[in-house]
């Protein structure tokens, strides 16, 4: 019987999919048992979702979970979140709440899934709707149930609506019923909502960034599972954490890829870089439309970047590949960072996917 890839990626990882971490579930747990709320931080694809979820799911609590990168408005943000509700509670519980709402939500259950879709008529009574939702999921929690809501991609609220801050803020700091957990991908503007003074959210909770997993973390992980059908564990997982630098995401991405040629093809030495290859060969067309939406100087900083291992943001960076002056390659960096190409890590900056970075490379190559 062939042996099922042990390796995941693109979806929540979960169960024996889920990497080490630890540390960081222990810290997590300790958070959410308390009166704290969390701000969590970290680039896109680093796995902070799979890691929020093993959490609440461990700990059995009621939880929503909301990405607000979806949420289009305020009456939308009102909606999904009265959705999700739906999900976890009674409607027979729901419906007294419902009833004393300023403006009523149309609600239409689906008698065959028992999905609920919710919608509030759009320009509704100021922000009526989301407070009102707020403040019913502070009922139906307890102070020894807490619900939990994570809001992912918590920058997002404002492009949704300009005050919106004030508004969660005003409603969620008298809330003693519901542990928030504010997850984003923008570093800078994360901070600037929890540690600029001025902020409405200034130190509402605890802030952790999390980063990529360790090394040897990631080489027991990885050895422990291609020890099932190579005995060169040691050296393919060695290869692969030096080809993604251990992005958890892409690491997954690489293994499994690797892992499913060693069911086709006998084991050579460059397995991993014929995976590698075959990655970037599938994604060509989204690297190609990638690159053409960059200008001049996003080219020219991402070619360095790829090619060498100076600081993009060093003199001799710039004399190497024409960059320009230091500010220039510093609003760049900050523009493709925005972008999800670059993430900064204590102070590093570097290509975010390492089988762009090789495509790069390849096509400067031919």
């Amino acid at each position: 019987m062939k042996n099922e890839n042990p390796f995941k990626f693109g979806t929540v990882v979960d169960g024996n999919y889920f990497t080490d971490r630890e540390s960081e579930l222990v810290k997590i747990s300790s958070f959410i048992k308390g009166e704290n709320h969390l701000i969590l931080i970290s680039p896109r694809r680093f796995g902070k979702t799979s890691l929020i979820r093993k959490v609440i799911n461990d700990s059995g609590r009621r939880h929503v979970y909301l990405d607000m990168q979806l949420v289009i408005s305020v009456e939308d943000f009102a909606s999904q979140l009265l959705k999700r509700i739906y999900r976890i509670f009674p409607v027979q519980k729901l419906k007294g709440y419902i009833k004393t709402f300023r403006l009523i939500p149309s609600v239409i259950i689906n008698p065959v899934t028992g999905e609920a879709e919710i919608s509030f008529k759009p320009g509704s009574k100021d922000l009526a709707p989301l407070e009102d939702v707020l403040n019913m999921v502070e009922k139906l929690g307890s102070e020894e149930k807490k619900i939990v809501i994570v809001l992912d991609e918590f920058q997002d609220i404002f492009r949704i609506q300009s005050g919106l801050d004030r508004l969660l803020r005003s409603v969620m700091q008298n809330q003693k019923n519901i542990n928030y957990v504010f997850m984003g991908s923008s570093e800078s503007m994360i901070r600037e909502i929890f540690e600029n003074k001025s902020s409405p959210f200034y130190r509402f909770g605890s802030l952790m960034t999390l980063g990529k997993i360790t090394p040897d973390k990631f080489t027991e992980f990885l050895e422990t599972r291609f020890a099932k059908i190579t005995n060169k564990k040691k050296e393919i997982s060695e290869t692969i954490l030096k080809v993604t630098e251990c992005h958890p995401y892409y690491t997954q991405q690489l293994a499994f890829t690797v892992w499913e040629l060693l069911g086709r093809l006998d084991y050579t030495p460059d397995i991993v870089e014929i995976a590698a290859d075959e990655i970037v060969q599938s994604h060509d067309n989204d690297f190609e439309r990638i690159w053409n939406s960059l200008n001049r100087t996003d080219m020219m900083v991402l070619t360095g970047m790829s090619t060498g291992s100076i600081s993009p943001l060093s003199d001799e960076f710039s004399k190497l590949y024409g960059t320009g002056a230091s500010s220039t390659v510093f609003s760049t960096l900050q523009r493709l960072t925005n972008r999800g190409l670059i993430i900064k890590e204590n102070s590093v900056y570097t290509i975010d996917d390492p089988f762009f970075k090789r495509w790069i490379i390849m096509r400067r190559q031919m």
